[in-house]
């Protein structure tokens, strides 16, 4: 993930009242650093976070059939630890996200490892108040069938047990950030704020990317 992605995501879950704290870096290991050939291709670690809500409340409500979560659901949610795959994650561009087969195909290959790699390491390593739900933050979901459902069991078959779509975090942003003259909170949403003056920012109905 970028480090503006990681702005978008902090600025996201601290302004809906949670904590929002890196359990470990992640990423790729220095270029220089010279291992000896495995047979099997090393899980890489990818940036997993820590989601507490500030009231101090740990007990999170059951999920029910819910695995992708929206804006609505952040009010059941009290812990939570979050893998973070952005568009910085080998394997993913343009075409491979418009594409529901080679989307599948990413989740599967690149994903899955790097997550369970990932939030093992995280939990193993963090002394916890509770149980957190075990997050995935990804760019998105095919819209369409059966690549949705499939992606959808794939993740649940590693483990995770709720999706976030960086989608949902840009949008719920882009929704409380108003033009006006208020003393922005952070980069972001100065940066959101003057889209906004400029009528840079598409309407909601706009969908940016229609098959996610």
């Amino acid at each position: 993930m970028t480090a503006l992605e990681e702005l978008v995501a902090r600025e996201y879950f601290e302004r809906n009242g949670f904590f929002f704290k890196r359990l470990h870096e992640g990423g790729p290991e220095a270029p220089h650093v010279q291992k000896p050939k495995a047979k099997t291709k090393e899980a890489r670690l990818h940036p997993t976070y820590l989601v507490h809500r500030e009231t101090g409340r740990i007990q999170n409500e059951p999920l029910g059939e819910r695995f992708q979560l929206f804006s609505s659901d952040l009010g059941g949610l009290a812990l939570a630890a979050v893998v973070f795959f952005g568009w910085g994650t080998p394997g993913l561009h343009l075409q491979v996200f418009q594409s529901g087969a080679r989307y599948r195909s990413w989740i599967r290959n690149e994903v899955l490892p790097a997550y369970q790699a990932s939030i093992e390491k995280a939990l193993a390593q963090t002394s916890l108040p509770g149980t957190p739900v075990r997050v995935v933050l990804l760019p998105g979901l095919p819209a369409s069938e059966p690549y949705r459902q499939e992606c959808i069991d794939l993740l649940k078959g590693a483990g995770v047990e709720a999706l976030y779509s960086f989608r949902t975090l840009l949008e719920s942003l882009v929704g409380q950030v108003h033009p006006g003259p208020d003393v922005a909170s952070s980069a972001i949403s100065e940066l959101i704020r003057l889209l906004k003056v400029y009528e840079l920012v598409p309407p909601p109905q706009m969908d940016l990317f229609d098959d996610f």
